[in-house]
């Protein structure tokens, strides 16, 4: 696997990696209503179910109350003007009249009661109501402060991933120019590619095993030629090339010293 490749593996692996932090990320986001959502959910869940139970409502033992003392007045004048008319308030009649009065206000009662127990239960039921309004409020809010850090996430996410595409094509366009010409990049543009020296080194190496010309001129060896030059060395470098692209470099520098009429120096 040569240096391109490697990269591209590695880059391939820190992205798998980063996905995988992103997906692990967002579900153990806890928001700051959490704590409201359960007490309100708790409280909607175990509430009891309705029951009317007259002794602790309010409004039924105020208006109870209220037969029972309008009803003992209507009875104490009821029997009052009994006994004016009898003689007197032991009177089996005035009894009975005051009885009378003081049961129709009993019967006044009663026949609130159908009304008492439908207001006790519109109480009991708008009181569920604003629970549930309260807990849809926070979960509201929570998924507002949810979907703000959601969406950070996404930008960032994407900011990355544009960064991520600019270092691809700044890579791929120094692979490419090196891979060319043999160009020879400088240290802001290795680092804005994402590249090392030893794989730019690389590749200009590729470049000029393939162009022995170019070696030649980029000093690998000495040039070859006629005179008193010797042969073929080592290169100043310490690289080598095969025979083949010696053969291609002395005949390159041969046709350069004929004068360009296409016949061979000699030696």
């Amino acid at each position: 696997m040569n240096g391109i490749d490697e990269r591209r593996e590695a880059d391939y692996a820190d992205t798998m990696e980063a996905l995988r932090r992103a997906e692990s990320a967002l579900p153990d986001f806890t928001s700051s209503y959490d704590g409201e959502i359960s007490r309100l959910y708790e409280q909607i869940v175990n509430r009891p179910a309705f029951r009317y139970d007259p002794g602790s409502d309010p409004l039924y033992q105020s208006y109870r109350e209220q037969m029972v003392t309008e009803g003992s007045r209507a009875m104490r004048d009821t029997m009052g003007q009994a006994a004016a008319l009898t003689g007197g308030y032991g009177s089996t009649y005035a009894q009975s009249a005051g009885q009378q009065q003081y049961g129709l206000y009993l019967q006044k009662l009663g026949q609130a009661m159908p009304e008492m127990y439908q207001a006790a239960y519109e109480r009991w039921k708008d009181q569920g109501d604003a629970m549930q309004k309260r807990l849809d409020t926070a979960a509201g809010l929570a998924d507002s402060e949810y979907g703000r850090k959601r969406d950070r996430f996404n930008q960032a996410a994407a900011l990355e991933q544009q960064q991520y595409e600019r270092g691809e094509k700044s890579y791929d366009k120094l692979v490419a120019l090196i891979g060319q010409s043999g160009y020879v990049p400088s240290d802001e543009e290795l680092k804005k590619a994402g590249m090392n020296r030893a794989q730019a080194d690389s590749l200009r190496m590729n470049y000029l095993q393939k162009n022995p010309l170019a070696m030649m001129m980029a000093g690998y060896w000495p040039s070859f030629g006629g005179g008193g030059g010797g042969g073929g060395g080592s290169s100043s470098s310490g690289g080598s090339a095969s025979a083949g692209a010696k053969e291609q470099v002395k005949l390159a520098a041969n046709q350069k010293g004929s004068g360009g009429n296409g016949k061979s120096r000699r030696t």
